[in-house]
């Protein structure tokens, strides 16, 4: 199973509603042979040009775990499915996901050492 990465831009002018169910139609996609890592809702941005004749988009990224076939499935639908305006799917390389956990593992050790100074101060604050 490869990591996945895809990036969809939903047309803007669909209701949240609509919005919701085009979001959950592709994780039900990913979840049927495959495991979702997060889904980030970035929300409305401004494109850098418009794509049919639409300056803003609602941008979804999903991130996942899957055999080869569900990207697959998730383009033929994307293809049809006129609420995406675009999208596009890469294989997340080995190197970039290592990277990623020690990222995350430094941003959590920092988080840790500021929170053990905080209570440094405050035990030297207290017991003047």
């Amino acid at each position: 199973m490869n990591r996945y990465e895809t990036m969809l831009i939903i047309d803007p002018t669909l209701d949240q509603e609509k919005i919701d169910s085009v979001i959950s139609r592709y994780t039900e996609m990913i979840k049927t042979d495959g495991e979702i890592i997060a889904v980030d809702q970035w929300g409305k941005k401004r494109l850098a040009y418009p794509i049919k004749k639409k300056p803003t988009g609602y941008y979804v990224l999903y991130k996942y775990t899957a055999g080869n076939k569900v990207p697959q499935n998730l383009v033929n639908d994307m293809n049809i499915n006129s609420s995406v305006l675009r999208y596009m799917t890469l294989v997340v390389d080995k190197n970039a996901m290592k990277q990623e956990q020690l990222d995350i593992a430094g941003a959590g050790r920092i988080k840790k050492e500021e929170e053990d100074k905080e209570a440094a101060a405050k035990e030297t604050g207290n017991l003047s």
